[in-house]
């Protein structure tokens, strides 16, 4: 169970509909996943970038066009291997992933994209005409739930932990096929010589406190709504589940557990 619950939270991270509310609250209290500077724009006015200058986003003012100061369309390109010796020279190590630049007023990136542990994500932001680095990211300044993310992300993967990651992911998904076909072993059983298992008694929600049952219910009802295509399946399964049990009571054929009997 630990294992199924790890692989959900660390999955939701990056699924399509609970990735976005994820990214959302992160984004709320600030802990949202940096990125390298890329504008050249803001480089060139300040006189150069350090580690950590203007992370996250171009900054404004600039004019449009080639925005790099005395650029033009037709500027000088130092090429790839030249960018990647200036981030090499600022620490930028082992595979790395070089990203063009968008337009003329942005630079290259060179990132890490080592996924072991310890991981390697640092990334530079190189100036395609002077091959100067114009900012530096280093991941030990990236948010606490933005490293937890990139970490939960690699460990269900399978990369964080090489070969010991693989093997336990493989333990626990062939756990999960042997949960499954227990289950319907049970199911089975429960039929007693019929080709379908017997249903539980209706009723049994009337026997659950006030105090853990709507408790319960809110929890489930937040969850749904963050996580919809958990909610709206289940929403589908309670409407078709309150109809056939009101066809079986008005037929007469609705039973209960023996605390209501």
């Amino acid at each position: 169970a630990a294992g199924l619950i790890f692989l959900s939270a660390t999955g939701l991270t990056w699924s399509a509909y609970a990735g976005q509310s994820i990214g959302d609250l992160r984004e709320a209290v600030g802990q949202t996943t940096p990125t390298v500077s890329t504008s050249l724009v803001s480089a060139g006015e300040s006189g150069g970038a350090g580690e950590h200058a203007e992370h996250g986003g171009n900054a404004s003012g600039g004019t449009g066009g080639a925005g790099r100061p005395g650029a033009s369309d037709d500027a000088k390109d130092v090429g790839l291997d030249a960018v990647l010796a200036a981030a090499r020279d600022r620490g930028i190590s082992g595979p790395v992933e070089v990203v063009p630049p968008a337009d003329a007023s942005s630079a290259y990136v060179v990132k890490e994209i080592e996924r072991g542990f310890p991981g390697k994500q640092d990334s530079a932001a190189v100036d395609p005409a002077t091959g100067k680095v114009v900012d530096v990211l280093r991941f030990d300044d990236y948010p606490v739930l933005a490293k937890l993310t990139r970490w939960g992300i690699d460990a269900h993967s399978g990369t964080l932990f090489g070969l010991a990651n693989q093997v336990l992911l493989g333990a626990v998904a062939l756990g999960l096929v042997l949960l499954i076909v227990w289950g319907y072993r049970m199911w089975w059983q429960r039929g007693r010589g019929s080709a379908f298992g017997r249903p539980l008694p209706r009723g049994a929600w009337q026997h659950v406190p006030a105090y853990v049952l709507v408790p319960l219910m809110a929890a489930v009802a937040v969850l749904g709504y963050f996580v919809p295509l958990l909610g709206i399946p289940l929403v589908a399964f309670l409407a078709v589940d309150i109809v056939l049990g009101e066809i079986a009571y008005r037929r007469g054929k609705r039973s209960y557990g023996p605390a209501d009997a």
